[in-house]
């Protein structure tokens, strides 16, 4: 099989380097604005590249959100992978509180995933029917699995199945998304400490004292 030659290697890993850079402005500037306030000037300056490179790498601008927030999904089922690795998978409690460490931490990171579903999930739509069937659905039937657990073994809180899913995603996540709001009451969410008490708080809100 032929192999491609030094300078065509160069040509693309520069290009994908570029589509990388657009990807990560596109996360800033759809948090920032949502998808309908975004501009592909914009991105484009952020990312140090060219409006044509935008239609170069993506279809559309549905495309490059959608290549957007599955960047953010990617990174956060990467951040639980450790916190989940570190206990029995049987044991439903741990389980759970592991996830919810996970969950913190990328939320103290990642403020934008929570940002642009906040934008997003305001108003039904193609984009939102998408995540949700694509993304939301499959995430929202296990954590509800896991709660069952829970409740059978008098772990849970008293919280609604139906609502674990939404209550759990804004614990974790409200804190940095509104992270100018809270220095402003004196608070710094993005220190280690913090983010250690708080990760504590939410597990001590959905699980009872043993």
């Amino acid at each position: 099989m032929a192999t491609p030659s030094a300078g065509r290697s160069r040509v693309n890993r520069g290009s994908e380097h570029v589509r990388e850079r657009l990807i990560e402005a596109a996360i800033g500037e759809f948090a920032a604005h949502g998808f309908e306030g975004s501009s592909g000037r914009r991105i484009a300056t952020t990312a140090e590249a060219h409006q044509s490179q935008i239609n170069y790498h993506f279809s559309s601008k549905d495309d490059l959100w959608k290549a957007s927030v599955e960047r953010l999904l990617a990174e956060l089922d990467a951040q639980l992978v450790d916190p989940l690795a570190e206990v029995d998978g049987a044991d439903a409690r741990a389980t759970f509180a592991a996830t919810v460490r996970g969950l913190v931490e990328f939320a103290a990171r990642r403020p934008e995933l929570n940002r642009i579903m906040m934008h997003e999930g305001a108003a039904p739509g193609d984009r939102l029917a998408w995540f949700v069937d694509t993304h939301t659905r499959t995430r929202h039937e296990a954590l509800v699995a896991l709660w069952d657990v829970l409740v059978a073994s008098g772990d849970a809180a008293a919280v609604d199945r139906d609502a674990v899913y939404h209550s759990l995603i804004g614990a974790a996540s409200l804190f940095y998304a509104n992270a100018p709001e809270a220095e402003l009451l004196g608070i710094e969410p993005t220190r280690q400490a913090m983010i250690d008490r708080h990760a504590a708080s939410v597990v001590a809100m959905f699980l009872n004292p043993r």
